[in-house]
């Protein structure tokens, strides 16, 4: 899958929705999905995008910086653009918590729509190729470079928009720690 067909097929829609439309692709095709979104997404696991995900839901680790990313990725390819040149224009978005944590759930889509029924040897076999084949989305370190200052001033200055609307939070990059897969 290219990359404007992967923009094509999830901007405006919910992960449902992809769900839905990728159920009736091959095997081959939502592997192709996933690789295109984890590709768009490690791009956006940066400092500063996790810091503006900060202010915006009040302190972030890495499953929210994951869901966060997930969130802007629906928003569509123009979102996702203008938020990796400047993040502070999440604050335009309307963000709302409770969506972004839903949208998490595309991380997750490839692996779901690709697993086999059952928890037999055959079925935890599959699982593991599959995870292997697929890969995780999502930051498995902190990004590269140094860790940016996140005092009131600072924030303030580099992210104008998203404080004024969200306001200053006192650590807007938690820990970063092992992300946990909840399960359905």
């Amino acid at each position: 899958m290219r990359e404007h067909q992967f923009w094509r097929l999830v901007t405006g829609r919910t992960v449902s929705e992809i769900g839905t439309v990728l159920r009736g692709r091959t095997a081959l095709e939502v592997i192709r999905f996933h690789h295109q979104f984890r590709r768009l997404h490690l791009r956006a696991c940066r400092w500063d995008v996790w810091t503006a995900f900060g202010l915006v839901l009040g302190g972030a680790g890495a499953g929210e910086l994951r869901a966060g990313v997930c969130w802007l990725i629906l928003r569509g390819r123009g979102a996702y653009r203008r938020a990796l040149v400047d993040p502070d224009t999440l604050a335009a978005l309307g963000a709302d918590p409770l969506k972004i944590t839903r949208a998490g759930e595309l991380a997750h889509l490839a692996h779901d729509l690709l697993a086999p029924p059952g928890s037999g040897e055959v079925a935890t076999a599959y699982r593991e190729a599959m995870a292997a084949i697929l890969g995780e989305a999502g930051p498995r370190e902190a990004p590269p470079g140094e860790r940016p200052a996140l005092d009131a001033e600072t924030l303030a200055r580099c992210y104008p928009r998203l404080t004024a609307r969200y306001g200053i939070v006192a650590e807007p990059i938690r820990q970063l720690a092992p992300v946990e897969r909840t399960s359905r």
